[in-house]
């Protein structure tokens, strides 16, 4: 049976269309699929993160924007409880050394990837296939998170703080009202004992009293300046008769060299001095024996009274040529009865 020309030409139509939406099917397969990285060429590098929530095996690997490899395996903790992620990166690519490596949220739900964050200040370097670098803290949403959470536990060890000083607060107010009872009660029993009317009135009278000291300290201040003025002139006449003897030394020492051969003489002036010393105790002891006339007036009592008497007349009587007139008159019992006859 033969085909009409235009029912050739729809088929043909129709077969283009279909070929066309499986080569952009395929071609779809391929670019979401990620086929493509099957056959590129990647050199490896490890990281090692703190905490690497998210990550997982297929997360890209962004630099700039532009994704330059994948995360190859599931993240795996080492002995030092570190997480070590290998990431694949393109061949082509080179990351300048110094570059900073964060965990970054891809999506709001929660899909995360690996952000390399070149140096400012590059030094001509690149990292190395197989080098292993230490990563950084997250970024984003992440690291709000993070950052919220060590607010919050900030937040909480500042209000544990906080009770803790109140607490210590409500204790010394409660010190200090303790002391201030003290204090009111030591200022009662000042007002009480120092401050009574007896002591207040003694403490006027002394403030008088020293008002009065003062004053008499002022007074004999200005009574002191002429003494001292005195005293200036004494002591500049002192020193006037310091020079006047020390003359007066020096001529005295002319003096005494002058004297010498009369101080020479001197010995013998002594000795005989010493030998009429003698003399007058040998007769200090005969007259104290009671040998002589002088031991005997001083020691017979007999004698004394004789001589008392003898001495007694001779001046009554005026043998030694005078008479005492102011001597009292003996008492004689004959003028009792004298006097003017009738």
């Amino acid at each position: 049976m033969d085909v009409p020309a235009s029912g050739k030409r729809t088929e043909l139509l129709v077969g283009v269309f279909l070929f066309i939406g499986l080569a952009m099917l395929a071609g779809l397969i391929v670019r979401f699929g990620r086929f493509d990285e099957r056959f590129g060429r990647y050199y490896q590098l490890t990281v090692v993160f703190d905490d690497a929530t998210g990550v997982i095996k297929g997360s890209d690997v962004l630099m700039g924007g532009a994704r330059i490899g994948k995360v190859a395996s599931a993240p795996q903790l080492n002995d030092a409880v570190k997480v070590e992620v290998e990431l694949d990166i393109e061949d082509r690519i080179e990351i300048p050394m110094g570059s900073s490596f964060q965990i970054s949220s891809a999506t709001l739900l929660g899909d995360k990837l690996v952000v390399i964050v070149p140096p400012v200040e590059r030094t001509g370097g690149f990292i190395g296939p197989g080098s292993r670098i230490p990563g950084a803290g997250p970024t984003g949403l992440d690291a709000l998170q993070n950052n919220a959470e060590v607010l919050s536990r900030d937040v909480m060890r500042m209000m544990e703080k906080t009770g803790r000083t109140i607490e210590k607060i409500d204790a010394a107010v409660e010190d200090i009202r303790v002391a201030a009872d003290q204090v009111r009660e030591a200022v009662a029993k000042v007002n009480q004992s120092i401050l009574a009317e007896e002591n207040l009135t003694r403490f006027d009278t002394t403030l008088e009293n020293l008002t009065e000291v003062s004053g008499q300290w002022k007074r004999a201040g200005n009574r002191l300046e002429p003494v001292l003025d005195e005293t200036r002139e004494a002591i500049t006449s002192l020193k006037d008769a310091s020079v006047s003897a020390k003359r007066t030394l020096d001529h005295a020492d002319e003096t005494i060299a002058s004297l010498k051969p009369a101080f020479e003489s001197v010995p013998g002036a002594v000795g005989e001095i010493s030998r009429t010393a003698r003399k007058a105790g040998d007769a200090l002891d005969r007259m104290e024996d009671g040998k002589g006339l002088l031991g005997a007036v001083a020691n017979d009592d007999e004698v004394s009274t004789d001589a008392k008497a003898f001495v007694k007349n001779l001046r009554r009587h005026g043998i030694l040529r005078y008479r005492n007139d102011k001597e009292d008159k003996e008492d004689d019992p004959r003028d009792r009865f004298r006097g003017t006859r009738r």
